[in-house]
């Protein structure tokens, strides 16, 4: 889970559905911001966060970015797994998340866990 050096990460967690608001993208920049000043970061989708996750978006429709472009850059930025909660998936019926993503699923014990390594906590 949290990164094999000594400092503990910033976690984030994405907890609203990719377009309508500007939390998703709020927090990809902030994804973004503290990799370039390579802060240890964990990223959790949660709730109607894990839309963001859903392959074939269209947001052009509605004259936005796709969000999922964004999030298939992070590894470069240093950002290797995104958590995933099983349970939110299962209470939405979602069985396929984009393939291209480092996705790591994980149950409620997991993300506590999550919290308990995280020095600072980021909710969106």
């Amino acid at each position: 889970m949290p990164n094999d050096n000594k400092q503990k990460p910033i976690l984030i967690v994405n907890q609203s559905a990719p377009y309508g608001n500007a939390n998703a993208k709020e927090s990809l920049d902030l994804a973004l911001a503290s990799s370039a000043f390579e802060q240890a970061l964990s990223i959790l989708f949660t709730g109607d966060g894990i839309y963001q996750l859903l392959p074939k978006q269209s947001p052009d429709d509605i004259q936005s970015k796709n969000l999922l472009q964004m999030l298939k850059a992070l590894p470069i930025y240093g950002v290797e797994q995104l958590y995933v909660d099983q349970q939110s998936l299962t209470e939405r019926g979602i069985t396929e998340l984009d393939t291209q993503l480092p996705i790591v699923l994980v149950n409620s014990v997991e993300i506590s866990r999550l919290y308990h390594d995280a020095q600072t906590v980021f909710r969106f």
